[in-house]
């Protein structure tokens, strides 16, 4: 906001690389830069945010596709509980000696 009235504007930055490494092979050439950026602003563009229509719009529809989601995985079961099946009681089919004949 501070530069809404300037039409030309040039940044100056300095960039730099250090390492530090236990090996004593690690050599780096031109660590350090300089380089400047020119931007130029047209005064004719006003800078605007999005309408708050947009917003609400964008609000709506997300909700709309988290709803669907939703209902989506319901239908297919993804919300039901599982279940432990019964725990299996062995049958066998053995055949029963009266006390008397033990």
């Amino acid at each position: 906001q501070e530069f809404l009235d300037v039409e030309n504007l040039e940044l100056i930055v300095r960039a730099g690389v250090t390492v530090t490494s236990p090996r004593g092979n690690v050599v780096i050439r031109d660590a350090e830069v300089q380089m400047s950026v020119s931007l130029h602003l047209d005064p004719g563009v006003a800078v605007t945010g999005v309408p708050w229509w947009v917003l609400l719009l964008a609000a709506l529809l997300g909700l709309l596709l988290l709803a669907l989601l939703v209902l989506g995985l319901w239908k297919v079961g993804f919300f039901r509980r599982a279940r432990a099946p019964p725990p299996a009681v062995p049958q066998f089919r053995a055949v029963r000696i009266p006390r008397e004949q033990r």
